[in-house]
């Protein structure tokens, strides 16, 4: 479960930044309505919301916001595997302001792993982790303690709390996090952080063949699973009746898979060496009715590829969405209702508002789809809004703490997507003088 995440210095967010999951104390509403609630209650009644979502124009930092999360997971999982991430990382500043340059890549989380809540961040700079820090706050007790704390290569363990580290201060190169070397060496706490970030803090943008075969990987082995997926494709396209799926297996030379947002901002993390491995090359069938002069005579089978794009990228989003919700966790969606339907957007999300989601499951999403701005389904304190100024800096703000006209907080009354679109919030496109432009080009032909 997420609780917050701030960076600073990362791409456009030159200043400090948060992305809070704890629901805010002045906003009551979607709490418990007919079995279903936006927010979870976690111990000492502090209330995470199960959802968030981030609004904005093209190129205003919501995708930054993804990346740098993934960034976050990759440095934890790969830091100490690979030699170059953190030199290839750490050029990712702010590249617009003299001070800025001169300052580290700021990031910080707050996470629950095993009911016990982390503090967990870095900052890096020129290839080299400046600072590392990890605080914990035991099942039980009231004040959290200190993991490690590291500053350049010094580093002090809390035995009493993070136990089997001896030896692992020596082995943690300086390009490499303190976290990921204990890992590598067995030590169980920062095991088990890694584990959650591998298995249950869930990234994807737009369709890839990744997202395909994680979908149909547990299509084919949970049951449970497979069932609601078909029930919920024939909710949405009721032409199909069944899927079936087969692995071939064929060795080929591949790479180890990359972080999704990375890749799309052309951030390799791969190894350069090709590996030769088998390679499960997916054949998805959906079943459909055969008819003969209107009456159901038997079946046919048609390759998922000939399917629209639309059941296509919901096949492939379902197998994320019911893993998380089934076992808990945070699935983090980029351009998330890109080719669906916006209704069926809006269901999609209710899943994690309804008594499914026992384990505290959470969405995080970034949209351009205005539609899911309604009151009954989305709080103020869900909304995010991403917004970049003249100099390139970006801002991230929720719509709780947005004060209109500098003054008034946003009434829960109001109408979010309209006055989204008037501008009232900020965060929206700004096109300039479209008519002269036109004017000066609408006559001008090829040469």
């Amino acid at each position: 479960m997420l609780i917050d995440f701030t960076i600073r210095n990362f791409m456009s967010y030159r200043d400090e930044v948060s992305l809070s999951m704890v629901a805010s104390t002045t906003v009551k509403e979607c709490e418990g309505n007919n079995g279903t609630s936006n927010v979870s209650v976690i111990d000492n009644n502090k209330r995470i919301l199960r959802t968030a979502a981030i609004y904005g124009a093209n190129g205003s930092g919501k995708s930054t916001v993804i990346a740098a999360m993934d960034i976050f997971k990759a440095m934890t999982l790969q830091s100490f595997v690979d030699e170059n991430i953190v030199k290839r990382l750490s050029n990712l500043y702010y590249h617009f302001d003299t001070a800025s340059v001169n300052e580290p890549i700021s990031m910080q989380m707050i996470f629950v792993c095993n009911e016990e809540r982390y503090r967990y961040g870095f900052e890096i700079k020129q290839g080299k982790v400046l600072t590392e820090w990890l605080y914990v706050l035991l099942k039980g007790s009231t004040k959290e303690s200190y993991c490690f704390k590291r500053d350049g290569q010094e580093i002090k363990v809390n035995s009493k709390v993070m136990k089997g580290t001896r030896g692992v201060t020596s082995k943690t190169r300086s390009n490499a996090l303190f976290l990921s070397t204990s890992a590598q060496f067995n030590v169980e706490m920062a095991m088990n952080v890694k584990e959650w970030f591998r298995k249950r803090f869930n990234i994807l943008s737009g369709l890839t063949d990744n997202t395909l075969a994680y979908t149909a990987h547990a299509f084919m082995h949970n049951p449970l699973i497979r069932e609601q997926i078909l029930q919920m494709l024939g909710v949405v396209d009721s032409c199909i009746k069944n899927v079936n799926i087969q692995e071939n297996i064929k060795e080929v030379n591949t790479q180890d898979s990359p972080f999704e947002v990375l890749s799309r901002l052309g951030i390799n993390l791969q190894n350069d060496a090709n590996k030769r491995i088998e390679q499960r090359e997916l054949d998805i069938q959906a079943t459909h009715d055969m008819y003969d002069n209107g009456n159901v005579v038997g079946d046919a089978s048609l390759n998922f590829k000939f399917e629209s794009l639309g059941t296509t990228k919901l096949f492939a989003l379902l197998g994320p969405f019911f893993d998380t919700i089934h076992n808990g966790g945070v699935l983090v969606i980029d351009e998330f209702g890109a080719s669906l339907h916006t209704q069926l957007s809006v269901e999609l999300l209710k899943l994690f508002y309804s008594t499914m989601n026992s384990a505290g499951a959470q969405l995080i999403i970034t949209t351009h789809d205005t539609n899911l701005l309604r009151k009954d389904l989305l709080r103020r304190d869900q909304i995010w809004f991403a917004e970049k100024n003249s100099e390139g800096v970006s801002d991230l703000y929720s719509l709780v703490e947005y004060k209109v006209n500098q003054a008034n907080s946003v009434r829960n009354d109001a109408s979010f997507s309209k006055d989204y679109l008037l501008g009232r919030y900020g965060a929206i496109p700004y096109f300039g003088n479209l008519d002269k432009f036109i004017m000066e080009y609408g006559g001008k032909k090829e040469e």
